[in-house]
């Protein structure tokens, strides 16, 4: 019984960070397209960024939220853009 309770624990804690990073994804994402608006678009660092920021909103709408936040964020250090 007592296996099963920690199962039961364990499993809670990994559905809740996949949920937590679901609601982390678009805020980055934002945080990475309003950041880059205000850089030279023409700059190969922001075009490289943008097009992560395009991967990251990809693995969103795929439910791949742990990848996406991953790639969002390299794109925001991409663009020397402290996490919010």
């Amino acid at each position: 019984m007592k296996k099963l309770t920690v199962m039961m624990a364990v499993a809670a804690l990994v559905l809740s960070a996949g949920a937590a990073h679901a609601f982390q994804c678009p805020k980055l994402i934002k945080q990475g397209r309003e950041a880059a608006a205000k850089m030279d678009a023409n700059d190969a660092k922001v075009k490289g960024a943008l097009a992560k920021l395009n991967e990251a909103e990809g693995l969103h709408k795929q439910a791949k939220h742990e990848d996406a936040v991953k790639v969002a964020n390299q794109a925001l250090e991409t663009l020397g853009v402290a996490k919010k």
